[in-house]
């Protein structure tokens, strides 16, 4: 990892990003790269002397408009500069190099550029509401627009994390026995080498037998149909031993847990129950109305869970 790429809005919200970055930075290795992108709507409203001037009926002039206007974009670039000056200067005094941008343009386009400028090596670490449903459909949000569209990981912090952070002492990644979810892997790894924190391998056995064995499963005895979710348990188990045995050269601490539910809820409910500090994993990255229609394991998760996430973008 050599760059964290951070987005801030100079609100609270967004600050909340900064504790994890400042901890996971020298972990990693990595430069911070502090981003504010500034808006037309940003600029503060009209200034007296236009008031006065509409008020008493002054015609005003091209000149004086555009005059006005070169203020107004002076004095909210100075405070926008302000700000990343005064978040770079706690982050340098922790001893991390940091560097700050100021852009004009949609945040979450200029985001995504930003990040794959830095890219191969860039993480986007910045902080959500984590409205969900169709709240979150109505008003959409810059971080939702920003995983579906960058192919540069994500940490993702929700705004109800604990304000104290550590370096991370256990991390999860759910697995499903894909290629694709096998993705998030490498990234988790370094992580949990870098802090030498546990990796904790997880699988959900959906209880939905029909999906495994191609046939209804109605009529069958129960005591057939729990010993079939018994074996799938045990394969998929034997599976995660295998990935963790190969893993266990690099990160010495391996964990498998298989569960017997569904996806999202197992991981949610794992993370909380095994005071995990950190959740990598795959996302395939789908966006609008696909998403929507289909849903998706992390997406779900990243609606559901306060634990900080990492979400890899997969190449199918």
């Amino acid at each position: 990892m050599h760059t964290i790429v951070v987005p801030l809005d100079g609100s609270e919200l967004s600050a909340q990003v900064l504790p994890y970055v400042r901890v996971l930075a020298p972990l990693l290795g990595a430069k911070v790269h502090l981003l504010r992108v500034i808006q037309e709507s940003h600029l503060s409203g009209e200034s007296w002397a236009r008031v006065l001037m509409s008020v008493y009926g002054v015609p005003e002039s091209e000149a004086l408009r555009r005059d006005q206007y070169e203020e107004s974009v002076d004095a909210l670039r100075q405070r926008v500069q302000a700000y990343l000056d005064a978040q770079a200067q706690t982050l340098k005094d922790a001893g991390i190099d940091v560097m700050n941008e100021v852009r004009w343009g949609s945040p979450a386009e200029v985001i995504v550029e930003v990040a794959s400028r830095c890219a191969p090596g860039a993480l986007i670490a910045m902080a959500t509401h984590g409205y969900s449903g169709l709240r979150r459909w109505a008003l959409g949000s810059v971080a939702d627009k920003v995983i579906h569209a960058t192919e540069t990981p994500v940490l993702l912090v929700r705004g109800q994390a604990p304000p104290v952070v550590r370096p991370p002492r256990r991390i999860l990644t759910p697995l499903d026995g894909s290629g694709l979810a096998r993705q998030a892997l490498p990234l988790a790894s370094a992580i949990a080498r870098a802090a030498h924190a546990e990796l904790i391998l997880l699988r959900a056995v959906v209880p939905m037998l029909e999906a495994y064995v191609g046939a209804p499963m109605l009529g069958r005895p129960i005591a057939e149909n729990n010993e079939a979710l018994g074996a799938l348990r045990e394969f998929a188990l034997e599976d995660l031993k295998a990935e963790a045995a190969s893993l266990r050269a690099e990160v010495p601490r391996v964990l498998t847990h298989v569960i017997i539910g569904y996806p999202a809820e197992v991981i949610v409910d794992e993370a909380r129950e095994m005071d995990v500090d950190l959740i990598v994993m795959a996302t395939h990255g789908y966006g609008g109305l696909r998403r929507w229609a289909l849903g998706s394991v992390a997406d779900k998760v990243l609606h559901a869970t306060t634990t900080p996430l990492v979400l890899v973008r997969v190449s199918e």
